[in-house]
């Protein structure tokens, strides 16, 4: 029998920002597992997306491509941390066939998995749309596929399928309808508005506004 071959994109709460990819022939847990077991390291990591890789892809060069396309936004050469949307990551692996495993949290501490949550909800409520001069009646679309579609209403929230949610629950059913195994998400890390997510989109006009302050 054959090992897997596993590309994967790990996050961490007390990181924001960065994103490691990194491959393994053993399992996205065990990874996982063993990258969080550093004293230094508060919480556990995260898996965003793993994807297995078909027989006659050569994983190492894969890899080594995926560093080389994000190369301007790696934090150091010696390490494999990107300070980069994750979901940029998954764009550039769904140019090729896989098969998607990422891993749920069944194996992490609950205690972990409530403060991991709680980072998340402070998070969340940052986002606010009229500062992004997204206005009730745009249109964002999800970053894994443009044909599906949320239309902006009043309370920054969003018309998803004729239904009102927040960004966080509209994102997660959409990637559920499509397979994805998405148990909790953060909206504005998978809605575009102009070709943008809103993760990037907040990041870009804080930066313009912090340069333009006297």
């Amino acid at each position: 029998m054959s090992m897997p071959k596993i590309i994967y994109v790990l996050k961490n709460e007390v990181m924001p920002g960065l994103v490691k990819i990194g491959l393994t022939t053993d399992s996205v847990e065990s990874r996982i597992a063993s990258l969080s077991t550093a004293t230094g390291v508060p919480l556990p990591f995260e898996c965003h997306f793993a994807a297995e890789i078909p027989d006659g892809v050569n994983l190492e060069k894969l890899e080594k491509t995926l560093h080389q396309l994000f190369a301007e936004r790696r934090i150091n050469p010696k390490r494999e941390f990107f300070k980069v949307e994750p979901e940029k990551i998954v764009l550039a692996l769904s140019i090729g066939g896989f098969k998607e495993v990422t891993p749920g949290k069944t194996n992490i501490d609950p205690v972990e998995v409530e403060a991991m949550e709680k980072l998340k909800e402070q998070r969340r409520a940052r986002i606010n749309l009229s500062p992004l001069g997204i206005e009730p009646g745009a249109e964002l679309v999800l970053s894994r596929d443009e044909d599906v579609k949320a239309f902006v209403v009043p309370n920054n929230k969003v018309s998803y399928k004729g239904e009102v949610m927040s960004l966080s629950a509209a994102a997660l059913k959409a990637l559920q309808e499509m397979g994805y195994k998405s148990t909790t998400v953060s909206g504005s890390g998978y809605w575009m508005f102009d070709g943008e997510l809103l993760d990037e989109r907040r990041v870009r006009l804080e930066a313009q506004q912090f340069e333009n302050q006297p």
